[in-house]
């Protein structure tokens, strides 16, 4: 029995996590093709690709980003294929499957028990009659491990999906996960040894995608353990943390952590009560802002935060009043995200009582309600899109933290500022606060330094740098790793940049911005391909010159 196995991703980097598990639990019988296509390819490039084979069984992944892409493509597919069996699964084959007429079977829910008694039932010619796929959603208490050797090549240009647990204690209206009545757990040494092989295969990020990792406190603290423990590697581990989880323990070993192992995504989605309460989720801000306030200025720890607008009694004001408190942690990474109405979830059934007007279609997005008006979400998107642009990008990080530093009111208002402006954020905050002008500037010109991006240099700089490294001494001194090199391949190695003001320097991050001129060389380091990598390796003060004032 041949089976193609289909996957429509968001994006290239990612992957289709539940076509592996496919593979994985089909019978033995059954000669399993994954296929992953990106939702931004052109539809008949996909419909050629599937067709230019001859299938017995085609299984469909169907999600929000990309049911709109398989609604133009099955119906192709449909007519092609006449005698190949078509299979969906996935929420949105799950709670709206009146949706995918072409389908002849919807697996509702979890596959691992519905999918390979389907397989094996269609082998025989039978009419298939499984609780899987009458309706009921199922849950599975256990599953296999999803990857193979032979899928490494191509994992590692990809994010890279794995579960440690399943099922929520928590039942978040706007989460799918709220309608599943079960949680479940992989025994801890079977996730280390699964985890070890993500950091042989170098695979460079791997996201979990357990709805609340650190529940229980104490697995979730040993899993933590045991990746510290590890020797050095190169792959990332991505975490979705409850905050109020976060005790003492937890975040001494996140803070003790080598730098690049952990990033930690926390949804705080909101600070209003009256939201929250009618989201059924708790937010006790007191308790963990000190939290959120030590992990943002860890630097070996990734911060990701979620805010969602649009929910039930949340009204514009309230929202500046989320935003800005939890701006105030300057995560390196702040998702402005948009309540979506998935169905199967209480806020979709909830829709008349808030007065919600959303997409009726995917992603299913809320556009106004009773409490906040479609103008007002029209501001908050163009803050969306400013923080997608240049914040979370973060190759403007000491711009944005002195910024916000400097700010006096909400910062709300200097980022519905920033985003109503149609200049670069230094030239944006010279016109807010013009008195720093020169300071803004420089800042930005410092970051884009750091970040590796192409910074005209000034016939000062220029010869600043020609008399640094003429004087062989004192490179040989500041740059040891460099002795025996010609200085024409130290030349290409390193810029020399001349700043607006005087600082300390702590890593990479400026500290303390004071009136006066310093002159900065950056040290970049060098590919095993010998081509330039523009990520500085350090940072060193060459000369700094104080005046009176602080600005």
């Amino acid at each position: 029995m041949k089976i193609g196995l289909i996957g429509l991703n968001s994006q290239f980097v990612h992957s289709a996590l539940a076509l592996y598990y496919l593979r994985e639990t089909a019978p033995p019988f059954c000669h399993c093709t994954i296929r992953e296509y990106n939702i931004n390819e052109p539809i008949l490039d996909i419909f050629y690709d599937i067709t230019s084979e001859d299938w017995d069984i085609l299984a469909f992944s169907c999600y929000i980003w990309n049911k709109e892409t398989l609604l133009k493509l099955l119906p192709l597919l449909r007519q092609t294929l006449a005698k190949t069996v078509f299979i969906l699964g996935g929420p949105e084959a799950t709670y709206t499957p009146k949706d995918f007429p072409q389908a002849d079977y919807i697996v509702y829910g979890a596959l691992e028990d519905s999918w390979p008694r389907l397989l094996e039932t269609l082998d025989k010619g039978l009419v298939p009659d499984l609780p899987g796929l009458k309706g009921e959603i199922q849950f599975a208490f256990d599953w296999p491990f999803p990857y193979r050797e032979e899928d490494i090549p191509a994992l590692k240009h990809r994010f890279v999906y794995y579960e440690t647990s399943r099922g929520c204690p928590y039942k978040c209206g706007f989460c799918l996960s709220s309608a599943e009545k079960n949680t479940a757990f992989l025994p801890l040494e079977r996730v280390k040894r699964e985890l070890d092989f993500f950091i042989a295969a170098d695979i460079p990020v791997v996201k979990l995608v357990d709805r609340t990792f650190n529940h229980p406190k104490e697995r979730a603290k040993e899993i933590l353990g045991y990746l510290i423990g590890k020797e050095s590697h190169n792959t990332t581990f991505h975490l979705e943390l409850k905050g109020e989880l976060i005790d003492d323990e937890t975040l001494a070993m996140l803070l003790s952590a080598p730098p690049g192992l952990f990033q930690v995504e926390i949804g705080i989605q909101t600070l209003n009560e009256e939201a929250l309460k009618a989201s059924r989720r708790s937010n006790r801000w007191e308790e963990v802002k000190a939290i959120y306030e030590k992990l943002g200025k860890a630097d070996n720890v990734h911060t990701h935060f979620d805010l969602i607008a649009a929910l039930p009694y949340e009204d514009y004001k309230s929202f500046q009043y989320s935003f800005s408190e939890a701006m105030t942690i300057m995560p390196n990474h702040m998702q402005l995200g948009f309540l979506k109405l998935l169905p199967g979830t209480s806020l979709a059934e909830a829709k008349k009582k808030h007065g919600y007007i959303a997409q009726e279609y995917p992603p299913y997005e809320v556009v106004a309600n009773n409490y906040i008006s479609p103008g007002e979400m029209g501001e908050l998107k163009k803050i969306d899109k400013f923080l997608d642009s240049y914040y979370n990008k973060g190759q403007l990080k000491n711009l944005f933290r002195f910024a916000m530093d400097a700010w006096e009111k909400p910062l709300f208002s200097l980022f519905h500022s920033l985003s109503g402006s149609s200049l670069e954020p230094a030239l944006a905050l010279s016109e807010l606060m013009p008195e720093k002008r020169d300071i803004w500037c420089g800042l930005a010109r410092f970051d884009s330094f750091l970040a590796g991006r192409k910074v005209r240099v000034t016939p000062e700089e220029e010869k600043e740098l020609k008399d640094f490294l003429s004087r062989r001494e004192m490179v040989d001194k500041l740059l040891p790793h460099y002795i025996g090199f010609p200085m024409r391949e130290i030349y290409k190695r390193v810029r020399l940049g001349i700043f607006p003001f005087s600082f300390k320097l702590d890593g990479q991050k400026l500290i303390d911005v004071y009136k006066g001129e310093s002159m900065v060389l950056f040290d970049y380091k060098v590919k095993t391909n010998k081509k330039l990598d523009m990520v500085p390796v350090s940072v060193y003060v060459l000369k700094t010159s104080k005046k009176q004032g602080v600005n």
